[in-house]
């Protein structure tokens, strides 16, 4: 099979946008999933594989390939992935304690009201579930991640892997609400 997508891949140096549609429709779905196994996201995952088709596409012409064009996606996914775990992995370890802190401390001081402690609620009850449970247990329990990986039965890297996906998550749905606390804290 690899031989026709060889075939193909010499066909979009040409710039033929039927060899092109043909290698995009044959390995985006499978691109995408290898892509989420190791970012735990399909909206990202989905992003990643796009963006590495635009590549193609737009430097075909330039790129040299010496093995097939499978290997050649697949190291490609593999490699921008590993780009966005060192990146995510930088930025969440800066962050994390920061998050950590503003998330389960420090809000005893300012009433907060009805509304932004449902935002509170709503945020941790968006997580996917075992996420929750997780995030829960690491910072409500204060459980080790390998405390938390033998309760549950899953490895220490998975606990790891939900914690950062937890952090990440929050943050993302909770600016709003610390910019609104810290202004009453300002305030009051």
């Amino acid at each position: 099979m690899d031989g026709i997508d060889d075939l193909m891949f010499v066909r979009v140096k040409k710039r033929d946008k039927e060899a092109f549609r043909y290698l995009y429709e044959h390995y985006f779905a499978k691109m995408v999933l290898f892509a989420e196994s190791y970012l735990y996201d399909e909206e990202e995952a989905r992003d990643l594989v796009q963006d590495l088709f635009f590549y193609l596409w737009d430097h075909a012409t330039e790129l040299h390939v010496s093995s097939s064009i499978k290997a050649y996606l697949f190291t490609s996914v593999r490699n921008r992935c590993l780009n966005v775990l060192r990146d995510r992995k930088i930025r969440d370890e800066h962050n994390d304690k920061l998050f950590e802190a503003q998330l389960f401390s420090g809000t005893e001081d300012v009433a907060i009201d009805e509304d932004i402690q449902q935002r509170l609620r709503e945020a941790l009850d968006s997580l996917p579930d075992k996420c929750r449970e997780i995030i829960l247990l690491k910072v409500v329990e204060g459980k080790k991640n390998k405390e938390i990986a033998e309760q549950l039965n899953i490895a220490e890297t998975t606990v790891k892997t939900q914690v950062q996906r937890a952090y990440r998550m929050l943050r993302e749905r909770l600016i709003p609400i610390f910019l609104l606390i810290e202004w009453l804290q300002i305030r009051g």
